[in-house]
């Protein structure tokens, strides 16, 4: 008995040591290694409905012509879901206004300039696809635009177009994320490689494994707690600030998994918004859209990347579905197909809207 006890006293010393371990790696202030976003000069804020703020790049028309012509806006959604908008897709977006066009590129909910909102539930996915049509018709509120997605901005248009398809001219979809939900049929969910083979014409190209980097953010105490509590508790038990800090140096890793050659890789500017991310993520509230699409004649184009890490079967389920469709293969590009085929990108782009 003497023994057992022994073993038990000693068994609880070193779990009461692992849990005193934990917590204070958890409480120790997570170091910046990438400096937080700040307002640019062209930044500016939405007040939405629900008394947060939605922060907004504009670029104004730089071509004169006549106001007949109604050019529609351009409104931009970037990935993640988590992410915003990088620097470059605002510089490469503006060539855009040479043609006439207004373009609006926004930080969705919870992430980039945008407000953090109070609870992890604040964030969802049919809040994402509320809020654009908020902006498009009533914070623009210029009748038809043209839509842009990036990534996972391609899964809220997708859902967006399956409600609200009078409010758009065309979409643009560059390296599209999965459709939500998932293809499923009679229970199953079915492999999109087996329906949307590769053509032999088309010869990808695996870009950097990023599971491992992600992996090891995924399992620090910090990540572990702050998971469980907005899970669990729909709490936010480790601060807003602490958790971008995690995701920003996570991005500053998994970049290198978003492009043809790593020396492409832009710097990371610090806009993610780790609590936006989980929570879409871990939202699986999503209405069944493909019936509704594949009614759409909407005009749109999927472009993607010879590195995308997102399969061709994924990217081409947009081009089967939606009726009035093209796909445009970018070589020696990845999924941000602009930071290395900026002029293929934009050239695609401009002879589409106009």
């Amino acid at each position: 008995m003497k023994v057992v006890k022994k073993i038990l006293k000693w068994l609880g010393y070193l779990i009461l040591l692992c849990i005193t371990v934990f917590i204070t790696l958890t409480l120790i202030p997570e170091k910046e290694i990438i400096t937080a976003i700040k307002a640019r000069d062209n930044t500016q804020f939405w007040n939405m409905e629900k008394g947060f703020k939605i922060a907004y790049h504009y670029l104004p028309s730089r071509k004169l012509y006549n106001s007949s012509e109604n050019k529609a806006p351009v409104v931009f959604l970037h990935g993640g879901p988590g992410g915003y908008v990088h620097s470059s897709i605002i510089k490469t977006l503006d060539q855009l206004t040479e043609l006439g066009h207004e373009v609006y590129l926004y930080d969705q909910r919870g992430s980039g300039l945008s407000d953090r909102l109070e609870k992890f539930t604040d964030v969802t996915f049919k809040s994402h696809v509320e809020d654009l049509n908020e902006i498009i018709t009533q914070k623009i509120n210029k009748g038809k635009v043209i839509l842009i997605g990036q990534s996972f901005g391609c899964n809220i248009i997708v859902s967006y177009s399956s409600k609200y398809p009078k409010t758009i001219d065309r979409i643009v979809f560059s390296a599209p994320g999965q459709i939500s939900p998932p293809l499923v049929v009679n229970k199953k969910y079915i492999d999109l490689d087996s329906i949307y083979k590769v053509p032999d014409s088309l010869n990808f190209i695996e870009p950097y494994n990023f599971n491992n980097d992600v992996n090891k953010v995924a399992f620090k105490p910090k990540a572990l707690t702050a998971t469980t509590g907005a899970l669990l508790l729909d709490k936010k038990l480790v601060s807003d600030k602490q958790m971008d800090r995690v995701l920003n140096t996570l991005a500053s890793k998994f970049t290198k998994g978003m492009v043809c050659d790593t020396k492409n890789v832009l710097p990371e500017e610090g806009g993610g918004g780790f609590y936006a991310f989980m929570a879409t993520n871990n939202d699986d509230d999503i209405d069944p859209i493909r019936e509704k699409i594949k009614k759409l004649k909407t005009p749109i184009i999927v472009l993607q990347g010879q590195c995308d890490y997102i399969p061709y079967s994924v990217a081409f389920e947009y081009v089967a579905l939606y009726q009035n469709s093209q796909y445009f293969f970018i070589k020696n590009a990845g999924h941000e197909i602009w930071w290395e085929q900026p002029e293929e990108f934009i050239k695609i782009i401009k002879n589409f809207i106009d």
